[in-house]
This record gives C-alpha cells, sequence and structure tokens, in this order.
C-alpha cells in the first residue's frame, strides 16, 4: 500500500492494456465468426444485464473504494468484505432472477424471439459479473496488483481461446453461451477465493451499523449508477427499439469502447483512494492538483489514438470487426471524440470527498437531456442521432461535475481542471490529425499496399513525431505521480 501511484498504476496499465487486447481480438473473432443476428442477440442480452445489475446492487460496489481505504484495523475490513460480499451476492442473484421472468418482456421489447433460448444466461451471469467486478478495487487497495494481473489475464485468454475452440469445433451460438456462461461462474468462484482471508475470513454477515452506513453512502451513488447506466446504454435501447436486430449489431460495435482509456482508468483506480485520504486530512489542494497532472498523462496517450481513430475511421472498422460493420462508420467517428473525456472520471473529486449527491444529481440531468436529445437527434440524424446526444450529454455533465466540484471544494472552477494543458494537447492532435489525413488521401501508397496497410504505417509515423513532441510533458507528468 505504500507504491507511488506511478508504479502501481504502470502494473496495472499493463495488465489491462494486455487483456484488453485479448478481449479486443475476441470481440474482432466474434464479429467475424457469428452473424450479425446473434451479435445482435447478444448485444440485447448484456445490454439488459447491464441495467438489471445496476439497478439492484444498489451502488454497493461504489463502497469498496471509499469504506476500504479508509479502514485502518484488520478486524474492520475483514468486517466491511463479509457484509460486502454478503450483500452483493443476495442483490446479484436477485437480479438475475428478475430477469429471467422478464425475458419474454425483453424479446417483446427488441422483437426478438431468440431472447427466449438464453434464460439460462440471463439467470446466472448477473452474479458472475457482479462478483468478478468487485476484484479489481479490493486488490488495488490491498496493493496486490500481481494478482490482480494474473487474474485478468487469465480471465482474457479464456474467453478468447472459448472462440477458438467454439470456431473449431464447430459449434453453435447456444453452445458457447453455454460454455461462456460456465467460465465465468469458475472465475466468480475464484474471486470468492482470492478475497477469503486477505484480513480474515469472509462470512455471512449482515452487522446492522456498518450496513446502515454502507447503504447511506452506496444508495444515492446506486440511483445515480443506475441513471448513469441508463444515460450510456439509452441509445441502444432506442437503436434497439427502431431498428432491426442486425442493425442493432452494428450500432453495438460501432459504439463500442476500445481500449484506450487503459492508462486513464488504471490511473484513477490507484488514485481514488490517495485522493480519499488527502482530503480527510485537508490537503484538497494537493489531491486537485495530483489529479490534474493524472489528467494530463491521460489525454496525452489518450487523444493521439482517438484522433488517429477519428481520422482513419474506415479502415479501423475494417481492420477491427470487418467490412459488414462499415455502416456504422459515422458513429464509430462519434464516439472517437466520446473516448477523449475518457481522460478522466469527472466525478472523482465528488466520490474522494463523499459528495454522492451531487453525483446522482448529475446522473439525472444526463438521462433527462439524453432521452430527449435521442428523439431529436434521431430527427434530425437518423441512424447516427443517438451518437450525437450521447456525445452532447457527456460534454455536458463533465462541466456540471467539475462545477460542483468547485463549489464543494472551494477550489475555483478555472483550477478544478487543468484547462490550457489539455486545450494545448488538443490543438497539437488537431494539426496533426489534419496533416496525415490529408497525406492519407494523396498518398499512392493504398494502391500499392493497401488502404489498411497504408493507415497503419502512416499512424506509425505520426505516433511518432507526436511522442517526440509531446516526450518532455509526459516525462513531468510521470515523475510528479511517481513522487506521490
Amino acid at each position: 500500500m505504500r507504491n507511488s501511484i506511478a508504479k502501481d498504476s504502470v502494473k496495472l496499465s499493463g495488465s489491462r492494456i494486455m487483456t484488453t487486447m485479448i478481449n479486443t481480438l475476441a470481440a474482432m473473432l466474434l464479429a467475424r465468426f457469428r452473424t450479425l443476428g446473434e451479435n445482435g442477440t447478444y448485444s440485447q442480452l448484456l445490454l439488459a444485464v447491464n441495467l438489471a445489475n445496476s439497478i439492484f446492487m444498489l451502488g454497493f460496489p461504489n463502497s469498496i473504494n471509499y469504506f476500504l481505504a479508509k479502514m485502518e484495523r484488520r478486524e474492520e475490513r475483514n468486517q466491511f468484505l463479509s457484509v460486502y460480499y454478503s450483500i452483493s451476492t443476495i442483490l446479484s442473484i436477485l437480479s438475475g432472477f428478475a430477469l429471467a421472468l422478464s425475458a419474454p418482456l425483453l424479446a417483446g421489447y427488441f422483437e426478438n424471439s431468440e431472447i427466449l433460448k438464453y434464460i439460462f444466461f440471463l439467470a446466472l451471469y448477473p452474479w458472475t459479473q457482479i462478483v468478478m467486478s468487485s476484484i479489481d478495487n479490493v486488490l488495488i487497495i490491498y496493493g496486490k496488483t500481481n494478482k490482480l494481473v494474473c487474474f485478468r489475464v487469465l480471465h482474457s485468454s479464456f474467453l478468447l481461446l472459448l472462440i477458438f475452440i467454439v470456431k473449431l469445433a464447430g459449434w453453435n451460438f447456444y453452445a458457447y453461451m453455454w460454455l461462456l456462461l460456465a467460465g465465468e461462474i469458475l472465475f466468480a468462484i475464484v474471486v470468492y477465493c482470492m478475497v477469503n482471508g486477505i484480513d480474515g475470513h469472509l462470512r455471512i454477515s449482515f452487522e446492522q451499523g456498518l450496513l446502515r452506513k454502507i447503504a447511506a453512502f452506496s444508495i444515492p451513488m446506486g440511483l445515480a449508477t443506475v441513471v448513469g447506466t441508463l444515460h450510456i446504454e439509452f441509445d441502444k435501447l432506442f437503436i434497439g427499439r427502431y431498428f432491426l436486430t442486425e442493425e442493432l449489431a452494428i450500432y453495438t460495435m460501432a459504439s463500442k469502447e476500445l481500449p484506450v482509456s487503459v492508462v486513464a482508468g488504471s490511473i484513477s483506480a490507484v488514485l481514488l483512494p490517495r485522493m480519499v485520504r488527502l482530503f480527510k486530512k485537508d490537503k484538497g489542494q494537493e489531491a486537485v492538483a495530483l489529479w490534474g497532472n493524472s489528467i494530463v498523462l491521460s489525454y496525452i496517450l489518450i487523444s493521439i489514438l482517438c484522433t488517429g481513430l477519428f481520422v482513419y475511421a474506415p479502415e479501423a472498422m475494417c481492420l477491427l470487426y470487418s467490412e459488414k460493420y462499415l455502416p456504422g462508420m459515422n458513429v464509430f467517428r462519434i464516439y472517437s471524440i466520446v473516448l477523449l473525456l475518457k481522460c478522466a472520471y469527472f466525478g472523482t473529486v465528488l466520490n474522494a470527498i463523499g459528495q454522492s449527491r451531487m453525483i446522482f444529481y448529475s446522473s439525472m440531468i444526463a438521462l433527462g437531456m439524453n432521452v430527449v436529445l435521442n428523439f431529436v437527434c434521431y430527427s434530425i440524424w437518423c441512424f447516427q442521432g443517438p451518437a450525437i446526444a450521447t456525445l452532447i450529454t457527456t460534454v455536458l455533465v463533465a462541466v456540471f461535475q467539475l462545477y460542483a466540484s468547485a463549489k464543494r471544494t472551494g477550489i475555483s472552477f478555472r483550477k478544478i481542471f487543468p484547462w490550457k494543458k489539455v486545450a494545448s494537447v488538443s490543438g497539437i492532435n488537431i494539426l496533426l490529425g489534419s496533416v496525415f489525413g490529408v497525406l492519407k488521401i494523396i498518398s499512392p501508397l493504398d494502391r500499392m499496399i493497401g488502404d489498411i496497410p497504408e493507415a497503419l504505417l502512416l499512424g506509425a509515423v505520426w505516433g511518432i513525431i507526436y511522442l517526440a513532441v509531446m516526450r518532455k510533458q509526459i516525462k513531468n507528468m510521470w515523475d510528479t505521480l511517481n513522487r506521490a
């Protein structure tokens, strides 16, 4: 627990880069090996699971970072973990039970009777995902990042290997879903085993005093999570209702979050417990400055990738998902812009000071705007409309959360976020993106080596130039985090 933010982030980033690369490869193979209809059905099932879990979990997963990071005695931590896993297990089972009963309603909403074949998946998959989602925060707080690396790499490798086995054996999509569920159950059991014994053995516990404290913190966060999940998934719900299952598959792949925000997520996961402690010691300025440095470092690394995806969108989609998903190219470009905002979780400061109510308010605003804008943007831009609505609401809610953070901490809005540095990095990316976009048009390389190799070659040159320009800034931000 004494490692620097930078060192812990490197370990976590390394594992997440590896696992996200494997997961991306798995998504690429699924896109090619399975039909649009099968991928559409899979998207509908995952959409239902995500929504149900956010509703039934009541924000309990958010309590791990806040409570476990503040607890210093072993007995306290063991009591918290026992209560957390007792409650989360029950709630996740209820989530699966509700989904299984709701299968006919889901089939009717999406006008897809295939969903009824996968009631077994709806019943058990929510539990596996809730249990596995907790292990990252627990192991990070205990400084056991090596164990986390091993677990995530093994899990991602299983998902990839399963796709190959099913393809080589010639099994259908139904068999794949059964095998996927069996593997996820096994990994969920492994999580229980890993957590058990970290600070004393887990036990079934519903200690009322601690449960009330967790609920008081988590329920507002849970409501925010429900609303936030609806905000994130509403465009897919909208597309699923008004378009065919195959078109939902195209939209889902085009809007799929690519692993460009791995570094930002890793830094945030390590940073939040530190910020909680700093605010607890009345060192708010120091906490915000540390957060600002992490944002700049993340944005430098994310922005080049997002700009490249935007400029070379047709080649990126063909490489990732195959030509049959090209109708979603404009959606892909819009979500490449949304990815820029993944340089930071804009509610980090509010989380660190325990202002979960403000996160709930911002989530409510986001959902309300997104619902209205989905219909408005759909009427103007049709298939791309929901993606544009998501971009607009994401930007506005980020600004609202920063404003709320400034008000609650007494730090000015101008200083709560590194505006000038982010603007400078954006300008450099726009300039280089414009230059290499024109080069892609006028270059004769595509006739000699093909469109995708040309884009990869130009992108490599672009990346080398960019890193040379940004090298000093990256080093400065890195050294700051390393000293932390």
